[in-house]
């Protein structure tokens, strides 16, 4: 007597991946970042306001923040903040707050 072993195959295709598991997509080219061993700041020189969030080398995100043309802010801690130094500035959508 022989051994049968099938191979049993799902019928339905498999799920897209979730648009949360991508990384998120870089901050436009027009936008610096400019790091000091307190703040790391970003200076938009793009026409648009653009949505940023600074990405750590330690995987962590900053909180997104919105800068209009020509703004300069404080996006996020320096390299003595607990995340270390920041790795570079990534685009994001600002959550609506609750009412």
């Amino acid at each position: 007597m022989t051994g049968f072993t099938a191979l049993i195959l799902p019928l339905a295709p498999a799920a897209p991946a979730v648009a949360e598991d991508e990384p998120p997509a870089p901050a436009p080219a027009c936008v610096t970042m400019y790091e000091s061993w307190r703040y790391t700041s970003a200076a938009n020189n793009c026409a648009d306001a653009v949505s940023i969030s600074v990405a750590y080398q330690d995987g962590a995100a900053g909180p997104c923040t919105t800068l209009p043309p020509g703004a300069v802010a404080t996006v996020g801690e320096g390299y003595l903040g607990q995340h270390g130094h920041p790795d570079h500035l990534t685009a994001c959508q600002v959550s609506a707050s609750a009412p």
